[in-house]
Order: structure tokens, then C-alpha cells, then sequence
């Protein structure tokens, strides 16, 4: 069957399966009427744990494989991206363009050099596991991209109240979590508690070199120049998590201090923890009422 979908064509995803076959549901989808794999990406994904979709360069995508509860392990769809090469099968990637709409972004293959490798990333049920990340290469180079990506990681403030929803939520045609939720209150209470010591907070949106995505920090407390990552749970799964963020976003935000943001007491250790990398911790001992706990001797560099 011959392939007739333009690169860059948007189009309903029912109408991919329609002409070509495969499960309209999930984010691998080998087509039974014909020698097609398609394979789906968006932000969405970010629910169950599929944090490593992005480009490298202009030819190379990087494909977190299927499955959203414990180790992801070569069966079904992993093993016939896997093994497409030998099977004669054609990788399609498609990415999300609206909530029923897909756009097609080329032909890939399974890399020859480090076809996969494994990553870590939380599941649905927000614990720890193992992910398969695929490395893709455009089969036609001579194609146009979408979007090119900053080859330079880019850095702009942003207010508080229109970034809500880009922040907190992982697709923003999709309702928060409750996770979420609790979280962008956490945000909004201690921000407000900021305001009232006239302390003007912010946020950052950040253009990684390489992602289709922009990141948002939670929040930024300009007065101590205290980059904040919030968390809507204390417990150390989401301590842990905070500081890698906190390691990741500050490479390009320019601050002189680092906090995680907390709903409660996380305990001695969790803020012996924090303090020990050099990270303040902030909790909430009553509505609208925070304590700090700062690090005897600061070992955040300034910037």
C-alpha cells in the first residue's frame, strides 16, 4: 500500500486507521492492512511517565515505549519497533495537533547506533520504573521539520495567573489531577503569603535545546532570587523528584537559592536531605502559614 500522507499534514487520527490500519488507542500501532508502525506523541504523555519524547537535531526523535504500569519490557508494540527493520515494517511518527488531530512528522528507522537504552520515569501510579527510550532516525533527511527547536536553551519570566493550567498540567486540553490541583493551590497560597511582605514572585518558561516542549518552573521569589520547585504530596518519592528538577531547571535560571515548596512537614530527614545539596525547604504548618528551613551554609553556587 502506498503511503499518501504529507509531512506535516494535519489530520483526524481516526482517518490515519481508517486508510492504514492499527489500534486507535495507545501510542504504538502496527497496521495489520498494511507494512505501517504508527507511533503517537504528545505532552499528554507526560501522565504515565513517558518524559523522554524529544528531538535531537533535526533527524534524531527520541520515542519513550508503551506501557504505563511497571517495567516496560519488549512485547507488543516495543518489540515490533524493535524489530521493524527486520520485519519490513515502516515507522510513521505522528505528534498531537488538537485533542482528535494528529500531525505527520516523517518515516523513521530503528537507529543502528544505541538503537534503546533504558530510563527511569514514573508510572500511573506515580511509582518509579523502568522505560524503554527508542532512538529514531528520518528515514528522508531532505524533509522539512515542523518545528525546529533552539539550538540554545532560552529563559523568559512569566506572571503567575496566565500560566496556571501550562504549568500544573500535563496537557492543557485535559482537566488537572488532583495531584496537580493541589499543587497550583499550594503555589497560589504561598505566593499570596509572598505578597503580603510585598516579595513579587514569577515564573520561568524554559526552551530546552532539542524538546518540542517548554518547561515552566513552579515559581520564582525575585526578592531572594530563590528558584522553587513546589510539590502537592511530602512524601520522598516527591522530595526526590524536586531536587532533580530543581538540579535540571537551575542549569539555566539564573538565581542565588533553591527551595522545595511542600503542603506539609516532610520530617528531620527528608529536610536534612534537602538541606544537605543545598536546597531550602518550605512547608505549610497552617493555611497560609509557611516555615523555611535553610541549610546552615548554603552550597548553591551563585549564578
Amino acid at each position: 500500500m502506498t503511503w499518501g500522507i504529507a509531512v506535516n499534514e494535519v489530520l483526524a487520527r481516526r482517518a490515519v486507521h481508517d486508510e492504514y490500519g492499527g489500534s486507535r488507542q495507545g501510542g504504538i500501532a502496527s497496521c495489520a492492512k498494511s507494512d505501517n508502525i504508527l507511533i503517537f506523541t504528545s505532552d499528554s504523555g507526560k501522565n504515565y511517565g513517558y518524559n523522554y519524547d524529544q528531538w535531537e537535531g533535526d533527524a534524531v526523535f527520541y520515542y519513550t515505549g508503551e506501557g504505563q504500569k511497571g517495567d516496560q519490557v519488549f512485547v507488543r508494540g516495543n518489540m515490533a519497533l524493535r524489530d521493524h527493520v527486520q520485519r519490513g515494517q515502516h515507522v510513521r511518527l505522528f505528534e498531537e495537533a488538537a485533542r482528535t488531530k494528529v500531525r505527520y512528522l516523517g518515516e523513521f528507522r530503528l537507529s543502528n547506533e544505541a538503537p534503546y537504552r533504558f530510563e527511569e520515569a514514573p508510572d500511573n501510579l506515580d511509582d518509579l520504573r523502568k522505560v524503554v527510550v527508542f532512538r529514531l532516525v528520518r528515514v528522508d533527511t531532505s524533509q522539512p521539520m515542523a518545528q525546529t527547536s533552539p539550538e540554545v536553551p532560552t529563559v523568559i519570566d512569566v506572571p503567575i495567573e496566565k500560566n496556571i493550567t501550562e504549568t500544573f498540567s500535563s496537557n492543557p486540553t485535559q482537566q488537572p489531577t488532583e495531584m496537580e490541583r493541589r499543587e497550583a493551590a499550594l503555589v497560589e497560597r504561598y505566593a499570596k503569603s509572598l505578597a503580603a511582605e510585598n516579595i513579587s514572585t514569577n515564573r520561568n518558561k524554559i526552551s530546552f535545546p532539542y524538546s518540542k516542549r517548554a518547561y515552566y518552573t513552579d515559581l520564582f521569589d525575585v526578592s531572594r532570587a530563590e528558584l522553587i520547585e513546589a510539590k502537592g504530596s511530602a512524601s520522598r518519592n516527591h522530595v526526590r523528584l524536586a531536587i532533580g528538577q530543581l538540579c535540571d531547571y537551575s542549569r539555566y535560571v539564573p538565581h542565588r537559592a533553591r527551595a522545595v515548596l511542600l503542603p506539609t512537614d516532610p520530617g528531620p530527614d527528608l529536610v536534612q536531605l534537602l538541606n544537605s545539596v543545598g536546597i531550602v525547604c518550605i512547608f505549610e504548618i497552617e493555611t497560609n502559614v509557611f516555615v523555611r528551613r535553610e541549610p546552615a551554609v548554603s552550597t548553591t553556587p551563585a549564578p
